[in-house]
This record gives structure tokens, C-alpha cells and sequence, in this order.
């Protein structure tokens, strides 16, 4: 049997194209983690420190709080006024819809929670269903052991107790969502404080309480000095007493409020957006909230 023979040319002619091939590939391979990593570590919102929701970034940060509070300021505005003379508290938000043959879409911008607080949210709509729905729970189940409405100080703590859950929840992500909460004073009983008056907060999607000054709150909306002053003016415009006060003045000054909203601050926001992708405001939603007639919404 002849021994086989074996071309020694040729198979070292393959293994120095092998090798140079499988360098060229680890360089490759090399360039494309390099490239990898520096984009991961010049991007902060794509870092490896926001993957979850309860690390925190070098800098003190978590960046899906950062994303939900982003989510919630995308949302449509929302303005109310304390009328510090008649004693009550006016909300107004555009609607947006999805077609013009639609009359709603079954979100209620405005939502009563108690006999004396109402709230309204702006931002993702179907985190401030859920929100609603937990705050009214809250209300009822408070009303129902205790045969009293819930303190305004009791149900604010609950719902930012509740914010803060979902930012450290696992297989959760922070609710989208900013909450408005309209209060007013219960009827004055012994022990009250007859000096109370309305309040305005606002929650944030981090669990933060404001208390709203000057009895003036603007969500997602930058508002001009001259805007500020006729907001000022239509608060402290009303002669008359909530006792006094007939429906007609309520409309008036809602619908002046609703003015105000569609000339001043809603073109602000809606004119930065692209109209072929989003739907502009359809129509004004207000809302009057006061002790004797609760909440009431008007389309305008």
C-alpha cells in the first residue's frame, strides 16, 4: 500500500488565511464593544444603571422616575383658580379625541374622590384611571369604617405612599402621571378650624406633595406674566357669596377660565407637537367644584 501524501504548501497557505481572518474578526469584535460601551457610558438615560427601577445611577438618579415624570409633563394641560370669594375651586383641560365624530372617550378628566375633594390628572390616561380609582377606594373604605369623609392630610399621604411603591415595586414601573387634588373645607363643626380655606396639590410621579400657592396651579403649561395676572384677577373677580352665587356666574366665570386656557397656555404646549401624529384639542373641559353643588363639568 503506497503511503498517502499530503500538499504541505497548501495547508499552510489555509492555515495563515484562517489566522488572519480570526484576527480580523477579535479586532472587529474588539472595535464594536469599544464603540458599544462608550455609547452606553456618554448616554445617562442608556446606562447600565437604569435597567432597574431601584438602582441608582452615579449621580444620585433613577432614571425611570426621570422617564415617568418626562411621560407626565406630555400630557395635556391643566389649570385651576381658588375663587377666595365665593369660596370655590375652578378647573379647565382641553380634550383631546381621537376623531371629530367622538362626544368622549370615557377618561374623566375631573373626578370627584369626596364630598370635599376632587382631583384631575394629566399625563399617561390610564395610570391616572388606576390613581383615581385607588383614591376614591381609599375614601370609601375610610368613610365606611370610620363614618367620617377622609382628611385631605390622610388621603395625600396614602396616594404619595402609593407613588413611591411603584418606583421601587419589582416588575413595576412608576405610574406616568400627575395628580391635581382640589380641596375644600368640610362644614366648620367643633374643633374645626373656622379659617380654613381651599387648597391646591399636586402630586408627582415620584410621590412629592406640593402645596400650590396664591391658590393658582398650572400643570404642564409655562404661563406668561400677563397670563398670571388675569388668572389673579378672574380669583378675586366674584362679588358674589357661595350662597348668593347663581349657575349663570358659575358658567361665566368657567367659561372665562376656559378662555384663558385655549388662548394663553394650551398653544404653547400643542404648538411644539406634531399635528399629523397628534390630535389637536377637540374641545375645553371645565369644572366647578364647590360644597353646596359638588362638581360639575361643562363642555365648552
Amino acid at each position: 500500500q503506497q503511503p498517502t501524501h499530503f500538499n504541505c504548501t497548501t495547508s499552510t497557505t489555509s492555515d495563515v488565511t484562517m489566522n488572519r481572518i480570526e484576527r480580523y474578526s477579535w479586532f472587529s469584535l474588539f472595535i464594536l464593544g469599544f464603540t458599544m460601551v462608550s455609547s452606553v457610558r456618554g448616554s445617562s438615560m442608556n446606562g447600565r444603571h437604569s435597567f432597574s427601577l431601584t438602582t441608582f445611577d452615579p449621580t444620585g438618579k433613577l432614571g425611570q422616575v426621570e422617564r415617568a415624570m418626562e411621560a407626565a409633563s406630555m400630557g395635556a394641560p391643566i389649570v385651576a383658580i381658588i375663587n377666595e370669594k365665593s369660596n370655590e375651586i375652578l378647573m379647565a383641560a382641553p380634550q383631546i379625541l381621537p376623531s371629530v365624530f367622538m362626544l368622549d372617550d370615557g377618561t374623566a378628566r375631573f373626578s370627584s374622590v369626596a364630598p370635599h375633594i376632587a382631583m384631575a390628572h394629566s399625563g399617561i390616561s390610564a395610570d391616572g384611571r388606576v390613581l383615581i380609582a385607588a383614591a376614591q377606594r381609599l375614601a370609601v373604605e375610610h368613610a365606611y369604617t370610620f363614618e367620617e369623609a377622609i382628611p385631605i392630610d390622610l388621603l395625600l399621604e396614602e396616594m404619595s405612599l402609593l407613588f413611591q411603591e411603584y418606583t421601587m415595586k419589582p416588575g413595576s414601573r412608576p405610574f406616568g402621571s400627575t395628580l391635581l387634588v382640589a380641596h375644600l373645607p368640610p362644614p366648620a363643626v367643633s374643633g374645626s378650624d373656622p379659617d380654613q380655606k381651599p387648597q391646591l396639590f399636586q402630586i408627582n410621579p415620584s410621590g412629592s406633595v406640593t402645596l400650590l400657592e396664591d391658590g393658582i396651579a398650572v400643570i404642564n403649561g409655562k404661563v406668561s406674566d400677563d397670563t398670571m395676572s388675569k388668572l389673579k384677577d378672574l380669583s378675586q373677580s366674584s362679588t358674589s357669596t357661595s350662597s348668593t352665587k347663581t349657575t349663570t356666574d358659575d358658567d361665566l366665570e368657567l367659561k372665562q377660565l376656559c378662555d384663558i386656557l385655549q388662548e394663553s397656555i394650551a398653544p404653547k404646549v400643542f404648538g411644539k407637537m406634531d399635528t399629523e401624529t397628534v390630535q389637536l384639542p377637540s374641545c375645553t373641559l371645565g369644572a366647578s367644584f364647590t360644597s353646596q353643588k359638588g362638581l360639575r363639568i361643562q363642555r365648552y
